[in-house]
């Protein structure tokens, strides 16, 4: 009995009907792997290009950054040389202006990078993102690098201590004053360091005259300030040299986008 009813069961469905439905839902599923697959590679695709997106943006940012310091660094070193020169007596100013160079080359200004982007894509183990394998060395090369000459950029001298240990407080907050840094920001936000091609003290000769005076006999204030020469001269080179690297790693990446 049940071989016969099961045999009418057979006979009287529409395969052909069945037979399409199957195909429908099999090419429904096929359809939905395509397209999640198709929206997953999308996601992917944007994700990398935000990530080159930023990681020039930081790098152009850079160097920006260290031709910033580079003209600042400039300015301190001219003020450095002066002063020098007018303690080795082949050059004479003033009394007032010679605290101002002497104070002036003991300025700095510390160097940062910025490197958002690149620390994202490695906190979240998204550097294989990064298609291009040469890309991925030179960035992790560029951040080494950096963080090997970082110190060297932002030390301090015995001569800045010996500078602000020598002359009178009421110079230095004059100087401060009239002569610090002049601190803007930049339409990216960062902050901007300058320092005034000229400034007047307008202090009273004989106290400007009696603090040089006591300035120039500070123990090695001669050796201390070509040393600080010889630092300016090195992070000026360092600075020229990243500038170059952030500039020619941000075209790279822009060159070989995926």
């Amino acid at each position: 009995m049940l071989p016969r009813r099961l045999r009418n069961y057979v006979e009287n469905q529409n395969w052909t009907a069945i037979v399409i439905e199957l195909l429908v839902v099999v090419l429904g599923v096929f359809i939905g792997l395509q397209v999640d697959n198709w929206n997953q590679s999308r996601i992917e695709q944007n994700t990398v290009k935000s990530y080159y997106d930023r990681l020039i943006e930081d790098l152009r940012t850079n160097a920006d950054s260290f031709q910033a310091r580079q003209d600042y660094y400039l300015k301190v070193q001219a003020h450095g040389q002066r002063a020098l020169d007018t303690l080795q007596g082949s050059q004479t100013t003033s009394a007032e202006q010679f605290l101002i160079d002497t104070y002036q080359a003991s300025q700095i200004w510390q160097v940062f990078i910025n490197r958002a982007a690149y620390d994202e894509i490695l906190s979240v183990g998204a550097m294989n993102t990064i298609p291009d394998i040469d890309a991925r060395s030179r960035l992790t090369n560029y951040h080494s690098a950096f963080e090997g000459i970082a110190p060297q950029l932002n030390s301090l001298s015995t001569y800045r201590e010996t500078i602000r240990s020598y002359i009178p407080i009421e110079i230095q907050r004059s100087i401060t004053g009239n002569c610090g840094d002049t601190i803007t920001v930049n339409a990216k936000g960062a902050i901007q360091n300058d320092l005034p091609d000229q400034c007047d003290l307008n202090l009273e000769a004989t106290l400007t005259a009696s603090a040089k005076d006591a300035l120039i006999i500070a123990p090695e204030l001669e050796t201390q300030l070509t040393r600080r020469l010889a630092d300016l001269d090195m992070k000026l080179k360092i600075l020229q040299r990243n500038k170059d690297r952030s500039t020619t790693l941000a075209d790279y990446l822009d060159s070989n986008r995926p």
